[in-house]
């Protein structure tokens, strides 16, 4: 009885990965390899702009925010937190295509499923970053239609 409940949860789809599926997807793995380096290496130079003009932006050039400095804090604030989501989700898609191009390397399963938890979570952050930027962007044309 608990053999074929194991069977069925090591078999959910009952299809294997052929040549053309396999191929597909390490060029997939490839692909995403190169665009989480690239993410990595954005971001880094995007803290570094913003570690040379946010202290200028913060200081506000002499004009005064209708909303008060503490506003312009919590943009920062807001905006350093968008980032840490983008680090964390590009590392994890790094770790995805790490992982996934190892499991299959060297026929490991475990590590392939790992590598594709690291998928699912990275398609999470990227789901919330862009659901919570979408929800912004309509509060702004809400409350300053000019």
């Amino acid at each position: 009885m608990e053999n074929t409940t194991e069977q069925q949860k090591t078999e959910l789809l009952g299809m294997n990965l052929d040549y053309d599926g396999g191929q597909t997807l390490l060029e997939a793995i490839r692909w995403s390899k190169f665009l989480s380096i690239v993410a990595i290496a954005g971001i880094g130079l995007l803290i570094l702009v913003f570690a040379i003009f946010g202290p200028i932006f913060a200081a506000g050039n002499g004009v005064e925010s209708p909303y008060g400095a503490g506003m312009v804090w919590l943009v920062l604030g807001l905006f350093l937190l968008y980032l840490g989501a983008w680090v964390m989700a590009a590392i994890i898609l790094l770790r995805f295509s790490q992982q996934t191009r190892r499991g299959i390397q060297y026929q490991d399963q475990a590590l392939f499923n790992r590598g594709l938890k690291s998928l699912k979570t990275t398609f999470l952050i990227l789901g919330i970053v862009s659901s919570l930027s979408l929800l912004a962007t309509i509060i702004t044309i809400i409350v300053n239609p000019t």
